[in-house]
């Protein structure tokens, strides 16, 4: 390879390594990978032997893909040329500058010899300014499009590997959510962290009372309890968040609500819900809630099932706290119109000293209804809900004990029987659905349908697939509650029955017990209970239990 030697070359050094590829040792000591120092051994190298080339600069981008070009340092040495302060660059291999060979391509066959500048590829025998370059440009384009495939190959292997490990569930997560850690054993194993998810148990007890995410927020300020973000400083984490707008993060309600929604805190894994289009493009988009991964047990639970399902309706229940006040009302999403079917909202008005507060029907009072106002005083409607709980709680109780003298629990039986014939009957129709949305493409291809239909009928599969995922999902749940028995914290009649020496209400026993309330003419009021059609069940066996016995 001949070089013409009369023309003065002001040379930028570029180096590159990947996350990938990266072969940082931080036992050593060093503050770079090795990969980067071999890269710049051999260029000292190669420089050696060329007297016409000075450096003018190293540019370094550690840590940064070749799939794309946007990299600081790489925009750097770019703005450097165009100043027409270098007009050389010098690289390890054509896989250090770039793998993605289009713009690889148009970089080294058209920009750089526009503005004049010589490119040299080391390892690759490549030298724009060398008399046999023809022959180099012929082979360039094909080594470009190895490189690119290669990158190809590797963004294929590391989406396979994920998906296997999100299949068998492990952790693949780039950060560990507040209140777990990952296990000192295995990095895809998540355990819970003694102090963070004590933490975490008090916000969601602090929910279930019926206070605002936004006095949560500031009650954990107020006692010095340390932001997730703080709290990972605290412990050694780097991590940088791009929402932190001041040094210190306090609490917030963002915050307690990203916690209070997220069913990690139940032992449940949801992993795979962004996706990249493709290796080249980096830009993320979400994914059908059906295409997620789920695991179940998948580490140890901070919160139960029960309670996280309670905050569940809590939080798609509750409106706004009233003015003043930190805590949702008692009835909040609760009381309906028993004509109308709109919901009752809460007054209150002053006589002297005193305030009253009464509810009246919203449709009556906006005008969108020709309904009547359906007034109640909040203090009756109180009164008449306690001692309608009361008078169910002792039936209940009542029930429990029935069941319980009953030997054999045949009722449990047979509810698990049932449940797990709804389970498979649902697993039946989802896989059907499955199948008809899987051939949908060889219906278009054979021209079966057209391309507007094809979008429709996939739009109308996804929907049915993921209403009966969550079908399954809820009667999975119904299942894990029978069998764990009807005494078990987690059964449903526990739930109620725990309740059974109350002498006032509050917004947990609202929510936990009752599912609406309707308040008709004349102050009539309909309360209807959570779990009535288990309860007609166990009701139900237990009078066919007396028949049988006599």
């Amino acid at each position: 390879m001949q070089i013409t030697q009369d023309i003065e070359y002001k040379a930028g050094n570029y180096l590159r390594i990947s996350k990938d590829d990266d072969d940082l040792s931080p036992s050593s000591g060093k503050n770079e990978s090795n990969s980067i120092a071999s890269q710049r051994l051999l260029i000292k190298d190669f420089l050696k032997k060329h007297p016409e080339i000075t450096v003018y600069d190293e540019y370094c981008d550690d840590g940064y893909t070749g799939t794309n070009f946007d990299r600081p340092r790489f925009q750097d040495m770019i703005t450097d040329i165009k100043k027409g302060v270098i007009n050389c660059i010098i690289v390890k291999d054509l896989s250090r500058f770039g793998r993605e060979y289009i713009e690889s391509g148009r970089y080294i066959e058209k920009i750089f010899p526009a503005l004049g500048v010589r490119f040299i590829a080391i390892n690759d025998n490549y030298d724009s300014a060398a008399n046999d370059s023809a022959a180099n440009d012929f082979i360039l384009p094909f080594k470009n499009l190895i490189n690119d495939s290669y990158c190809r190959d590797i963004s294929i292997k590391v989406r396979s590997n994920l998906d296997v490990k999100r299949r068998n569930g492990e952790f693949v997560g780039s950060r560990v959510v507040y209140g777990y850690k990952r296990s000192s054993d295995d990095k895809n194993k998540l355990v819970t962290d003694e102090t963070a998810s004590l933490v975490i148990k008090d916000i969601f007890r602090m929910k279930a009372e019926g206070m605002s995410a936004e006095r949560i927020a500031a009650q954990l300020n107020a006692s010095g309890v340390l932001s997730p973000t703080e709290y990972k400083k605290v412990n050694g984490s780097k991590e940088k968040y791009a929402f932190q707008k001041h040094k210190k993060s306090l609490w917030s309600a963002v915050a307690i609500y990203r916690i209070l929604s997220n069913e990690i805190y139940t032992g449940t894994l949801l992993q795979g819900k962004t996706t990249t289009p493709n290796y080249k493009v980096k830009k993320t988009v979400k994914k059908s809630k059906n295409e997620w991964s789920r695991t179940e047990n998948a580490h140890e639970a901070i919160i139960s099932r029960s309670q996280f399902e309670l905050v569940q309706r809590i939080l798609s229940e509750d409106t706004r706290s009233p003015k003043g006040k930190d805590r949702v009302h008692i009835f909040s999403g609760k009381v309906f119109c028993a004509d109308c079917k709109s919901t009752l909202i809460r007054k209150v008005c002053k006589s002297g000293k005193k305030e009253y507060a009464y509810l009246i029907c919203s449709g009556y009072k906006n005008g969108t209804t020709e309904c009547f106002s359906h007034s109640i005083k909040e203090e009756v409607l109180c009164k008449t809900v306690l001692t309608f709980l009361k008078a169910q709680l002792d039936i209940l109780l009542e029930t429990e004990k029935a069941l319980k003298a009953i030997e054999n629990l045949s009722w449990e039986k047979r509810e698990i029987e049932k449940l797990k014939r709804k389970i498979a009957s649902q697993n039946e129709a989802l896989q059907k659905v499955k199948r008809l949305k899987a051939s949908l493409y060889e219906d278009l291809r054979d021209e079966i349908i057209s391309e507007d239909e094809y979008h429709t009928f996939k739009k109308e599969y996804d929907e049915k697939i993921i209403v009966t995922e969550e079908t399954i999902r809820s009667l999975e749940n119904d299942l894990h509650s029978v069998s764990e028995g009807l005494t078990d914290k987690q059964g449903w009649l526990f739930q109620f029955t725990k309740y059974q020496d109350i002498e006032s209400l509050n917004r947990t026993i609202v929510v936990n017990l009752i599912d609406k309330i309707y308040v008709g003419a004349n102050n009539e009021i309909e309360v209807i209970m959570r779990h009535k059609d288990q309860f007609a069940a166990v009701c139900e066996f237990i009078e066919h239990q007396k028949k049988e016995a006599v």
